[in-house]
């Protein structure tokens, strides 16, 4: 992310927020909660480092922020030892380790692969994420991640770099053939300048055209935590097998120790976790498995009461009359097993029957669930992600389940340009996969699939799809979200009423 040369004045005053004033790796701190989220959104928006936002909200004349600041002339170290020195009294000594739950976090990390990201929001489900967007900014050449272990492969560096430039080249060609089709294909809206019709079609072409990019493109996020949780992210990047991974961990750790350094503790990977996933991929691949079937992009393998004695309507209707009445399960369940079906589907329905586009259901909805499985471009994977009340289990990135073309692409004519990109892709992963297998990952483009397994609760699933079956959702995802809800509705037709309800406009 783009970071300039700060003035002295400037170092002086963004050093009182921030651990690092130039360093990939830092934290905002003793700034009000309310400013950080703004200050947050911009970046998915905008290719610029969050302190440089942060400088913009501090001294832009809409905010004086002095107003809800406290200053302290305790040099750091001083106050550094005085925390650690009150934490062993009352937080170690007495055992409550769970008070680092309390201590809430906000984390920048910029510069780092793709690839690494979205395995930092599997690390752990309940920080908050906010990343910068490949839908909304267009990278640049120079915005890549060469993985270290590559520095001791002089040959395999330089193949790795001139894969980068050739899906890089793949890119550019793309937005560009793409905003000339964009502009025989879409209307201008009424009053719409040319500037921002241009900007309107731009976007549009630089999001299908990242589709050629790899996951060793740069992105940068941030994350709300506490700090119990930061501690199981960096065990798990400790843990993770890159150098990438390792030397983040590192960085992390350096930037918490100024604002929370007695919450530092217990950082070292487990033997289980340093075992775990060697030992499961080394069993694993001791089977032979018939995947010569051919499979949909979405299918639904398992939904509550799909098996059982009791119905998925059973279920559903049975916690929403516990819930409501409080009286002991087996006698609700008698009287549910009793009831017709129209009288279990009109429970259902009157318990959202009122909801506007913006509700949520009511917690019973979370006793029955769905379970998928996708096979998504990587583009697509790095949206669900963002969904944290969904569980998702999946394998590295891969060249081995095919690839997505976006439709505006194959219309465009240009679909050789992105196979050129994918095929350079797959030779070198094939390569890197026998001789660095912890770095083919890198190279894997936004195109590429993996096989997901997604399980959602109902009230999840309703969440989802009422933000992803809309216009506004990137095509990839929506199309993939209505897939789930035809089958949710096939499967069970008495929720189909009330999701998506979000207007279509």
């Amino acid at each position: 992310m783009l970071m300039r040369k700060l003035t002295e004045g400037e170092e002086r005053l963004l050093k009182k927020f921030v651990t690092n004033l130039y360093g990939p790796v830092y934290f905002i701190h003793s700034l009000p909660e309310f400013i950080i989220p703004p200050i947050n959104s911009k970046v998915s928006r905008k290719d610029t480092s969050w302190r440089l936002n942060i400088l913009e909200s501090l001294t832009s004349g809409d905010l004086d922020i002095n107003d809800f600041l406290t200053t302290s002339e305790i040099p750091m170290d001083v106050a550094i030892k005085k925390a650690k020195a009150f934490h062993e009294k009352w937080v170690e000594k007495f055992g409550h380790s769970s008070i680092a739950e309390q201590n809430l976090m906000h984390l920048c990390i910029e510069d780092t692969s793709r690839y690494l990201s979205g395995d930092i929001e599997l690390m752990n489900k309940r920080p908050s994420f906010i990343e910068w967007s490949q839908r909304y900014q267009r990278p640049t050449r120079d915005r890549f991640i060469i993985p270290p272990e590559l520095d001791d492969y002089p040959d395999l560096k330089g193949k790795f770099i001139k894969v980068w430039n050739i899906s890089f080249d793949a890119y550019e060609t793309l937005v560009a053939e793409l905003t000339e089709f964009l502009k025989s294909t879409v209307e201008r809206n009424e009053h719409e300048s040319d500037k921002a019709y241009i900007n309107r079609i731009s976007k549009i072409a630089f999001e299908d055209a990242r589709y050629a990019l790899l996951l060793s493109a740069k992105t940068s996020f941030a994350v709300a935590l506490n700090a119990l949780d930061l501690q199981d992210i960096i065990r798990k990047l400790q843990s993770h097998g890159t150098k990438e991974a390792e030397i983040l961990a590192e960085n992390i750790i350096n930037e918490a120790e100024k604002i929370a350094p007695s919450m530092m503790r217990h950082l070292s990977p487990s033997k289980y976790q340093l075992a775990v996933n060697k030992d499961m991929e080394k069993i694993a691949k001791g089977y032979n498995f018939n995947d010569d079937s051919e499979t949909s992009d979405v299918e639904l393998i398992d939904y509550t009461g799909k098996n059982g004695e009791m119905t998925f309507l059973d279920i559903l209707s049975m916690h929403i009359l516990f819930s409501y009445t409080g009286k002991p399960i087996d006698g609700i369940i008698k009287t549910v097993k009793a009831l017709s079906r129209e009288e279990k589907a009109y429970i259902v329905e009157s318990a959202a029957s009122k909801m506007d586009q913006f509700d949520h259901l009511i917690e019973p909805f979370r006793a029955v669930r769905y379970k998928f499985q996708l096979k998504v471009s990587e583009a697509a994977w790095h949206q669900l992600l963002r969904h944290r009340m969904i569980n998702f289990n999946a394998y590295k990135p891969t060249v081995e389940n095919g690839y997505t073309v976006p439709p505006n692409v194959e219309k465009a004519g240009c679909v050789d340009v992105l196979k050129k990109a994918i095929d350079e892709s797959e030779k070198l992963y094939m390569e890197l996969s026998e001789k660095l297998p912890n770095v083919c990952h890198y190279v894997v483009t936004n195109a590429h699939r993996r096989i997901v397994l997604m399980d959602a609760d109902l009230w999840a699933f309703d969440h989802f799809a009422n933000l992803r079956c809309t216009p506004e959702a990137q095509w990839d995802i929506r199309s993939i979200s209505y897939k789930m809800l035809d089958l949710i509705k096939e499967q069970t037709p008495e929720v189909s009423k009330f999701l998506a309800r979000r207007k279509q406009s």
